[in-house]
């Protein structure tokens, strides 16, 4: 009988909900200041939070990760966020031709 593979559960940092770590979005406090990890392997220390949950972004509930930084990570992670596309949008904008 084969067994269920393993999957990883992170907690967002903000809303303390528990999720598969793929549905996640790793930042990190690195030398550089805070930085978005896509690939979970930057140096430094790690959070993660919810990337479709725009309050999860609130600079009040990174507090609790960054610190006297929270106020420039989450303009960062809004300004980045802002830009990616939602789940059920779609990837064009181009307009039909009848």
């Amino acid at each position: 009988m084969p067994t269920a593979k393993h999957i990883p559960i992170r907690q967002c940092v903000a809303c303390r909900a528990r999720r598969p770590k793929a549905e996640l979005l790793r930042i990190v406090l690195g030398q550089d200041g805070p930085q978005i990890d896509p690939t979970g392997r930057k140096p430094g220390r790690g959070a993660y939070v919810c990337p479709d949950k725009p309050e999860c972004w609130n600079e009040k509930k990174l507090r609790r990760f960054a610190g006297a930084k929270a106020p420039e990570l989450a303009q960062a992670l809004q300004v980045l966020l802002a830009h990616l596309p939602q789940p059920g949008q779609s990837q064009s904008s181009k307009s039909s031709h009848t």
